[in-house]
């Protein structure tokens, strides 16, 4: 069982109190801290957040990314970059745009749009080279001005990693069917009574919390499963009090009360 804080909107912080809530997660035994961008207002760089964040503290750093704005293959070199400069600990959340956003940044994200631009991310992050002919994407897109140029691309430098954690965002339910076929996770959002969705692979599922959710709840949505529970905190002390309300129940589920306190 793991549990991150976050993601943690880039619209309204500071440097010194994202810092700050990095340095709270670590000390409260948080096994990851996360960022999330917001690029239709205005906030994007989650990836490069990340990086930063990851010279204060010595946990996994997550970012939540909006896939579709731009070129795949892009964002396949961020995500490698990232994953260099933080030592082989980036993990990240894709989420669909909002259909303006989209619609500005000139980007069709509907069924079609989701399976290019997932289907060309998992395979440069694999390592693969790239020769891709689909309705909206093509690689190399053999312009007259870029000749003469290679048949195939790759991502070099690739990440750390050898496998990048990467989750999708159940934002609508096919979607399911497409991550989980190229290897991505699923992320969901907390709701009561929730079952989530069985593990893709090596990755459990996400469950995106708010800041009061008690770890009796998590543990009865995990049942005999694994799980990966991101909480959000406002404050370094918000996230000292979620640590310590979660860590130990979470991690050590049958020990006594008085242990955990």
């Amino acid at each position: 069982m793991r549990f991150g804080l976050g993601p943690i909107g880039l619209e309204n912080i500071s440097r010194a109190d994202l810092l700050a809530l990095a340095t709270a997660a670590t000390e409260a035994s948080f096994d990851s801290i996360w960022m999330a961008e917001a690029r239709d207002a205005g906030a994007g760089g989650a990836l490069g957040a990340a990086a930063l964040v990851a010279q204060r503290t010595p946990i996994r750093i997550g970012a939540s990314v909006e896939v579709g704005l731009y070129h795949p293959l892009y964002l396949a070199e961020d995500i490698a970059v990232a994953d260099l400069a933080t030592g082989g600990r980036i993990e990240v959340l894709l989420r669909l745009p909002k259909p303006d956003a989209s619609q500005r940044y000139g980007t069709r994200m509907d069924r079609v749009g989701v399976r290019e631009h997932l289907s060309v991310l998992a395979a440069a992050l694999g390592g693969a080279h790239l020769s891709f002919k689909g309705s909206r994407l093509r690689i190399p897109a053999g312009l007259d001005a870029n000749q003469p140029a290679p048949k195939r691309l790759a991502v070099n430098p690739g990440p750390a990693q050898p496998a990048v954690p990467v989750w999708v965002e159940l934002q609508d339910e096919w979607i399911a069917d497409v991550a989980t076929r190229l290897g991505f996770g699923l992320a969901v959002s907390w709701s009561s009574g929730l079952r989530p969705p069985a593990a893709v692979g090596r990755w459990p599922v996400v469950v995106l919390c708010g800041e009061d959710v008690p770890a009796a709840a998590l543990l009865e949505a995990a049942g005999e499963g694994s799980a990966y529970f991101l909480v959000k905190a406002a404050t370094p002390e918000s996230a000292a009090a979620a640590g310590r309300r979660l860590a130990g129940p979470l991690r050590m589920p049958d020990f006594p009360d008085w242990v955990h306190a």
